[in-house]
């Protein structure tokens, strides 16, 4: 007997051939966030769905969907699904860690360079056919080499920007690192980074880049206060999660020249910028594309297929999110009547 799969967005035709072998797909290929109504009723009778971060998941739809066994969101964060509603009605969420690093480092380097180097800035003046010719004051910005580059969340992806970071000669400060002892030792050791805490951060670093996760205790951490603090030549880079600023108080600073800059793949309510920020020249805006690369998209969509197949099969995934909603027994009952 197969179970019934929602596919929300697209899925490698490889992949969706991996999971036909056990169960019915239903892809839905949309460019923006279904309505709770149109996405519940697609869900009503399916056992799992693949999601992703524009995909809110409520409780709502979790009572209305009494089949619905796997949320497997695809992408490492998964702040758009109601984790404890999830856990209390024995439904297991998984997401995809590791395998979006490289990219997503990447690219908050991509966005620090861009900001710095004034590079979208320059393209639109070469294209405007604005350039006369070699200009020693044209599009300055700051040099890298030398400066201080404060990371906010020393995760999987906060490491891999630190990396490289490091390379280009910045040096590295911290906060929040998710294991402070084992990452203190060897940040320190490789690096030369250093644990500090997020005042110190925002008072002594001139770049500033996002990478914890959306929570409870992070949504609106980068205030008002905050920025305040932070030095008027400071460049702040979000590839994490748009509530995690106060958009409005960032909006307000940067307009008004309170920091140098920002480059954001993330806000607050995609898909819309705030209107202020499209004409401003010292922010690079970008459409939530941290993951971006062939490659990695494969990845992503590679764990969340295999998530399904293996719980389907009794197995434990192994990056589920809420671990206590895992039920063996039970698990292991409907795979054998699915046998």
């Amino acid at each position: 007997m197969k179970i019934k799969v929602l596919v929300l967005g697209q899925l490698n035709e490889q992949l969706s051939k991996r999971l036909e072998k056990i169960a019915e797909i239903q892809c839905i290929h949309r460019e923006e966030a279904l309505p709770e109504d149109v996405l519940l009723e697609q869900l009503r009778d399916k056992d799992a769905v693949v999601s992703e971060p524009l995909d809110t998941i409520s409780s709502a739809i979790m009572d209305a969907c009494k089949n619905l066994r796997i949320i497997a969101n695809r992408a490492v964060g998964f702040d758009n699904v109601e984790i404890p509603e999830a856990t209390k009605r024995g439904i297991i969420v998984t997401n995809t860690p590791g395998v979006l690093d490289a990219a997503t480092a990447d690219l908050a380097m991509a966005l620090l360079l861009s900001t710095t180097r004034r590079v979208c800035e320059a393209d639109r003046y070469v294209r405007a056919g604005k350039w006369s010719g070699f200009k020693s004051d044209l599009m300055l910005g700051p040099d890298l080499d030398g400066k201080t580059m404060g990371i906010i969340g020393m995760g999987r992806i906060g490491k891999a920007f630190a990396k490289r970071a490091g390379a280009f000669g910045l040096k590295l400060i911290y906060s929040r690192s998710s294991s402070p002892d084992a990452t203190d030792r060897k940040l320190a050791s490789e690096l030369g980074a250093k644990r500090v805490e997020l005042d110190e951060l925002l008072q002594n670093s001139d770049f500033i880049s996002i990478h914890c996760p959306l929570n409870d205790e992070t949504r609106g951490l980068i205030g008002q206060r905050e920025l305040d603090l932070m030095k008027p030549e400071c460049i702040l880079i979000n590839t994490a999660r748009g509530a995690i600023i106060d958009e409005p108080a960032l909006v307000s600073h940067l307009v008004n020249g309170k920091i140098l800059g920002a480059g954001l793949d993330v806000f607050a309510h995609e898909p819309n910028v705030p209107e202020e920020l499209l004409s401003l020249d010292n922010v690079v805006l970008l459409p939530h594309i941290g993951s971006a690369c062939f490659e990695t998209r494969f990845r992503m969509s590679e764990l969340a297929v295999d998530s399904i197949i293996s719980a389907f099969a009794g197995k434990r995934p192994p990056n589920i999110v809420n671990a206590d909603a895992w039920d063996e027994q039970k698990w292991n009952a409907a795979a054998k009547e699915r046998s």
